[in-house]
């Protein structure tokens, strides 16, 4: 692209002012009109690292209101070598150049006009406190157990023998005794302690949103005008 003071939409480098935006055929800003000149104006992007462009005004596609925007996207810029002013550059425009606006007031006194902002503070505090403890809690349990008992059994039997036979069985007397021990299982109860469950106690950081509301207020300029008086009331900051 060539320097010239003429865009290739028809507008002319006095039709742009110090201070517009800059975007770039991307829609990025480049940065702000920082100084125009003969041929070329410098975008300026940055306050304390600042960066210049010397952009040519036949890269220029449009402008609308207070914005100037390229033919050129933001990374095709750096490609064009317009880190460097030109050689053919004539110095800054004449301040006959510059719009209404621009030119400097005289008698000129200023109001402060300010606003209050809320300000969010966060601070730690104790919100409560848990207590991990173990108590004995008692129960009655029931087994049901299987056990084993010796139960003695009589079984009588007739005998039929001959006379003769009954005759050698010996004399009728008593003195004779049976002792059969009977044997049975008891259950006796033993208690063993295991573990069953393990507890860990520990914390960890929960991100939540609350919503905080307050009034603010801000100042506003009220001008009231007495006569026949011309008043240019001018455009308010962009927030």
């Amino acid at each position: 692209m060539s320097f010239n003071d003429r865009t290739s939409g028809g507008v002319t480098a006095r039709q742009l002012q110090q201070g517009w935006d800059v975007y770039g055929a991307d829609g990025e800003k480049v940065g702000d009109v920082s100084e125009l000149h003969e041929g070329y104006f410098i975008a300026k992007q940055g306050l304390i690292f600042s960066h210049e462009h010397y952009i040519p005004f036949s890269a220029i596609s449009r402008v609308e209101h207070d914005r100037v925007y390229l033919a050129v996207t933001k990374d095709q810029i750096e490609a064009q070598g317009w880190d460097q002013a030109p050689p053919h550059g004539s110095g800054v425009m004449p301040a006959a150049g510059r719009q209404r606006g621009q030119e400097r007031l005289e008698d000129q006194d200023t109001m402060q006009l300010r606003e209050e902002q809320l300000r969010v503070n966060k601070q730690q505090r104790e919100a409560g406190e848990v207590e991990v403890r173990k108590e004995v809690v008692s129960e009655q349990q029931t087994l049901d157990v299987p056990v084993t008992h010796e139960e003695v059994v009589i079984e009588r039997h007739p005998v039929d023998r001959a006379e003769g036979e009954r005759r050698a069985a010996g004399e009728i007397g008593g003195g004779q005794t049976l002792r059969v021990p009977v044997r049975e299982e008891q259950v006796t109860v033993d208690k063993d302690t295991v573990v069953t469950e393990e507890i860990e106690v520990g914390k960890r950081q929960v991100q939540d949103t609350q919503r905080v509301a307050d009034t603010v207020r801000r100042e506003e300029a009220v001008v009231d005008r007495e006569g026949d008086v011309d008043l240019d009331r001018g455009q308010p900051p962009r927030r």
